[in-house]
């Protein structure tokens, strides 16, 4: 989530190969008050998701939960490891992921870097991800992710509940099958973010403090 918040590959692809430049936001679920909205990129093979949503929680909350990175493979759709590399200061930290695919498709992996920053006035949360393409030796039968760029814009909007907009664009790099875009179009983003929904109460995401955060 991400994540990184934020690594559901086999969502990114949906369509892919049928979508035609210049499209705007088109609304691809709507359930238990997540939306998520895709769109083609122009001239490029690139897809982008957005999701929209209230949950009930605070931006600490959140920011432990998306901290808890070896955990993504028990909340994030479809991810099959997950583990820090390392955290270069308390707000940045690179870490691995591996999606798993299914058959026949080869599962997909790529090292992120994740970066938290809130505005000092608005104090709404900016949190980003980028592929760092070179962060570890590639796998073998693992298809790297050539792209990766993802940002979640949050904010508190009451003592109880936060707003997420997050946004990704992916190039999920080697051959798609039309069957599987097709099939998980919007399906890795909700179950993703609904776990989020579900999780963010849990008592190892409570009474966490972060430097880079004011309340």
């Amino acid at each position: 989530m991400y994540l990184p918040f934020v690594v559901f590959v086999l969502v990114l692809l949906s369509r892919i190969a049928c979508g035609q430049s210049g499209e705007e936001w088109r609304l691809e679920k709507d359930k238990n008050g997540i939306k998520v909205y895709s769109r083609h990129l122009e001239g490029a093979k690139l897809k982008e998701i957005r999701v929209v949503c209230e949950v009930e929680g605070t931006l600490s909350q959140l920011v432990a939960y998306l901290s808890d990175i070896e955990n993504f493979k028990h909340v994030v759709y479809r991810t099959k490891e997950s583990y820090p590399i390392r955290w270069e200061r308390d707000n940045e930290v690179v870490y691995y992921n591996e999606s798993d695919s299914p058959w026949p498709v080869a599962n997909r992996d790529l090292v992120m870097r994740m970066t938290f920053q809130q505005h000092p006035v608005t104090k709404v949360l900016r949190i980003e991800a980028r592929n760092v393409p070179d962060g570890l030796p590639p796998k073998p039968g693992i298809v790297r992710i050539p792209f990766w760029h993802s940002v979640w814009t949050v904010r508190q909007v009451d003592s109880r509940h936060i707003h997420i907009d997050y946004f990704f664009k992916v190039d999920p790099g080697g051959e798609i099958p039309p069957w599987l875009t097709n099939m998980v179009a919007a399906v890795g983003p909700y179950h993703s973010f609904h776990s989020l929904q579900k999780s963010l109460g849990l008592p190892r995401y409570q009474n966490k403090t972060f430097s880079f955060l004011q309340p």
